[in-house]
């Protein structure tokens, strides 16, 4: 079995997020709205690995027309269920990028979101990925994504290297299993930039939390791009 088809069949087992996460809200509040005025005219919007739709229910809230992609029928079924308004702007993507098209939209997409979704990617299925949805941009289309850094000592302490700049992570605590995970850890900045080199840099940030004293803080970079 693949690395792609393992992480498929771990995401099956379903996400179950009614709310939406920190990430999402903030870079709306904080950088969309303030700094691009993007809301209200239905601009086109792409959130990638968007489990059971919370980030795309609240996007279409606040004006775009919002579609949302994963890997998981499971959260793509849920999602459709608990938002059946925009039911059909959820889709089941294939795990390995060279079997999609596009995500979400062809052409003219105006915002691109990847929340803690693209780093399930070796680095030659990421190329891949990412040039897809940078294709389907327009030009001024804003990208942004989050990306697990070396700093999440719990989940890079407890992983070792595969191929192609993914390693694979195992451990088990009190709340959580992890087996046969297969991810990619971002070292530093240049680092995040690097991989988002087809788009010119405007916010670099990160963001963890630390609730448990037996549990990691979930270290994450953020990148904020725009496509010249």
């Amino acid at each position: 079995m693949s690395y792609l088809d393992q992480n498929k069949e771990y995401w099956q087992k379903g996400y179950n997020a009614a709310n939406v996460d920190h990430p999402v809200f903030r870079f709306y509040g904080r950088i969309l709205k303030p700094q691009f005025q993007m809301g209200g005219n239905y601009e086109k919007l792409v959130d990638f690995g968007c489990g059971t739709g919370s980030a795309v229910n609240f996007f279409t809230m606040h004006g775009f027309h919002a579609s949302g992609v994963d890997i998981s029928e499971t959260d793509i079924t849920t999602a459709k269920i608990r938002y059946p308004h925009i039911a059909n702007n959820f889709f089941i993507c294939d795990p390995d990028p060279r079997n999609n098209n596009y995500y979400g939209f062809a052409e003219n997409v105006a915002v691109v979101t990847a929340i803690q979704s693209l780093y399930y990617f070796s680095d030659s299925d990421f190329e891949v990925c990412i040039e897809k949805l940078y294709r389907s941009m327009r030009t001024g289309g804003i990208f942004f994504a989050s990306m697990m850094g070396q700093n999440s000592k719990e989940f890079y302490d407890n992983s070792q290297e595969y191929k192609d700049g993914l390693r694979v992570v195992n451990f088990k605590n009190d709340r959580l299993e992890v087996k046969n995970y297969y991810m990619s850890f971002i070292k530093d900045e240049s680092h995040l930039k690097s991989k988002f080199r087809m788009f010119e840099p405007i916010h670099i940030g990160y963001y963890c939390a630390k609730f448990r004293n037996d549990e990691g803080d979930g270290f994450h970079f953020t990148f904020c791009g725009m496509k010249a």
